[in-house]
Parts: structure tokens; C-alpha cells; sequence
């Protein structure tokens, strides 16, 4: 058996392990395309045998490149990659990325091609999962940076921190890592604070405290569009003269999609492969495999697969209203 490999989207640690598990668990060889649904289009692409896929496994550096593409592909393109795909024997056609990645292959399944899907993206907010490849280790790169931050205001007290995170529309994110660095607060699009009161509730933590680290996603102002940064700074400009503190500001950016990957990140990316390698063992054909919320891996139609928002009603939300995060 031959599948093809492709992500699409934002780059993430971790995909490197699916990658592996997949080939470790079918013994198919891996065919593994360049630069998103363009490079597939492009038919760029190359072999890679599970002997080079283990040294990469749980390396950052990645084995495979990522794409976008901001527009919606022809039928005739549709049609040439499915012909490519066939003359190269590939018998399956696996896609990492988030909604509009995962509805790509749901249109490449009407023209032949068996597809399966895995959300990535370390916004976490493909419809349905629990869990993205990436995420965990985006969070874990949100703690390294708080901890620092606490280092420094404690050597330096009475400073106030605000750190602009990626998460697009999507506040899980910044919700999930302020909850497991001990952020004190977290600004997300689901939930508004009016900056009177948030500025009230920032005088009444650092007068507890050495310092404040405010968590923010790059969506929480409603300016956000791709690639836009500084959410932050029409914040900054507000809450500065109710505070009557200095905020300094970080904006992690970019860097959250890499690091060295989590214990958590490798044990789902191979909790995904796993589930794919026994859908294709019992015959399933085009289906996006998704985490649960029982951290159960389960297959789903393809077409099922969206954005979604954070759940005001779930666990983290409530969790974070009762530590006063939000």
C-alpha cells in the first residue's frame, strides 16, 4: 500500500510523530507532498522510508512543508490531482489541517481519491475535536513564556504583562494556557470584559501580588483578519491611563507552532494514526478522524468538519470563570 501525505495551513510541532505512527502502522510506503493543496497540485513531492521518518518522529525541525492557497480550486484542478495521485499508485490520500483543509479533501473524494483527515492547527478549533495536532505544544510554549514572565516581575514587582497569543477567532488558546500557566487573566473573542472593570479587576490583583500577566488573543478586540498583530496595543491604550501602570507588552506570534513536542502532543498525533491505520484496515474511505471528549479517537464524515468557538458551556470555560480568568 502507497499513501500520500500532505498539511495545509499553519505549520505545527508534532506532525512529524502522525507522520511516523501512520507508516509504522500500515507498513505502507509514504508519499509526502510539498507546500500544502498548491504543492499537491504542483505534484511536488518524495519518498521517505520509516527509517528517516523515526529520526524525525519527535524533532521539531519538520519533515514536510505546509501551503496555503486563498482560493477555492477548479474542477479541472480537482481532476489533475486526482490523476497525479493515480499515476503515482497512492492509494490514500491523508491531509493535517484545520476546516478549509479538511472540506478540500471532502470535494477530492468525489473525484476517486479515498481521503482521511486530522485536524491541525494549534488554534484547536476544528468542529467536533477535542484535540489538534499542535496545540499541546503551543500551550506549553504560552507556560515557558509566563514563567519567565513571573521570574522578572517578582525581581521587579509591581509590573503588569499582556501577551498577545495566535488563535485567529478562536479563544482556546489563549483559554486553555492561561488556565495551565497561572495567567491571570484571559482575554478571549467569546468573552468580553468591558476594560473599565478589566481595569479595575488588574489594580485589585497587583495590590495581592508582584505581578500580572494578562493573556490576549489576537481576535479579543474584533480588528483581526489573517496576519493581523496588535490587539494588544488598542488595549494597552485603553487600560493604561485607568490602571495608571505601564503594561509592557510581548506578542509571541509564529513561534508558538514549534518547540520541542509534548509527552501529551505525541500521544494524540499517535492516538489520530491509530484510528486512521484501522479505518483503512476495516475499508472506511474519506473520513476525518477527531478526538472526543473522552480523548477517544473517532472517525467522522469529512464534510462534518468547521470551525467552531470556544464552548461557553464546557469544562475549560467554567474552570477558568471559577479561578476568576475571565
Amino acid at each position: 500500500m502507497r499513501i500520500g501525505m500532505v498539511i495545509s495551513g499553519g505549520d505545527v510541532t508534532g506532525i512529524n510523530n502522525f507522520i511516523f505512527q501512520v507508516a509504522r502502522l500500515t507498513q505502507a510506503e509514504m508519499v509526502l507532498f510539498n507546500g500544502g493543496i498548491p504543492g499537491l497540485l504542483e505534484n511536488c513531492h518524495q519518498e521517505m522510508t520509516r527509517r528517516d521518518l523515526v529520526d524525525y518522529a519527535i524533532a521539531a525541525i519538520p519533515v514536510i512543508r505546509s501551503g496555503r492557497t486563498g482560493r477555492k480550486l477548479l474542477r479541472p484542478e480537482y481532476e489533475t490531482i486526482a490523476r497525479q495521485l493515480k499515476s503515482l499508485r497512492i492509494d490514500i490520500l491523508i491531509m493535517a489541517g484545520g476546516d478549509g483543509s479538511l472540506q478540500f479533501l471532502h470535494t477530492l473524494s468525489e473525484f476517486g481519491v479515498n481521503c482521511f483527515g486530522v485536524g491541525m492547527t494549534i488554534d484547536n478549533d476544528v468542529f467536533g475535536s477535542d484535540y489538534t495536532i499542535g496545540f499541546s505544544t503551543a500551550c506549553e510554549q504560552v507556560l515557558k513564556e509566563v514563567a519567565k514572565l513571573r521570574n522578572t516581575g517578582r525581581a521587579l514587582t509591581g509590573r503588569v504583562f499582556m501577551v498577545e497569543l495566535l488563535g485567529g477567532y478562536c479563544g482556546e488558546l489563549t483559554l486553555q494556557s492561561a488556565i495551565k500557566s497561572n495567567a491571570d487573566f484571559a482575554l478571549i473573542p467569546e468573552c468580553q470584559i468591558p476594560v473599565a472593570d478589566l481595569a479595575a479587576r488588574i489594580t485589585q490583583r497587583l495590590a495581592a501580588q508582584n505581578s500580572v500577566i494578562i493573556l490576549c488573543s489576537e481576535g479579543y478586540t474584533r480588528e483581526y483578519s489573517p496576519g493581523f498583530q496588535g490587539a494588544i496595543d488598542t488595549l494597552i491604550k485603553q487600560l493604561e491611563p485607568l490602571t495608571g501602570v505601564r503594561i509592557r507588552k510581548t506578542i509571541m506570534g509564529y513561534g508558538l507552532r514549534n518547540g520541542d513536542a509534548t509527552c501529551e502532543e505525541i500521544y494524540q498525533g499517535t492516538l489520530m494514526a491509530s484510528e486512521v491505520a484501522r479505518c483503512i484496515e476495516s475499508g472506511m474511505r474519506n473520513k476525518a478522524v477527531i478526538i472526543n471528549g473522552s480523548h477517544k479517537p473517532i472517525p467522522i464524515d469529512l464534510l462534518s468538519m468547521k470551525k467552531r468557538l470556544v464552548d461557553t458551556e464546557g469544562h475549560y470555560y467554567k474552570l477558568a470563570k471559577q479561578l476568576h480568568i475571565l
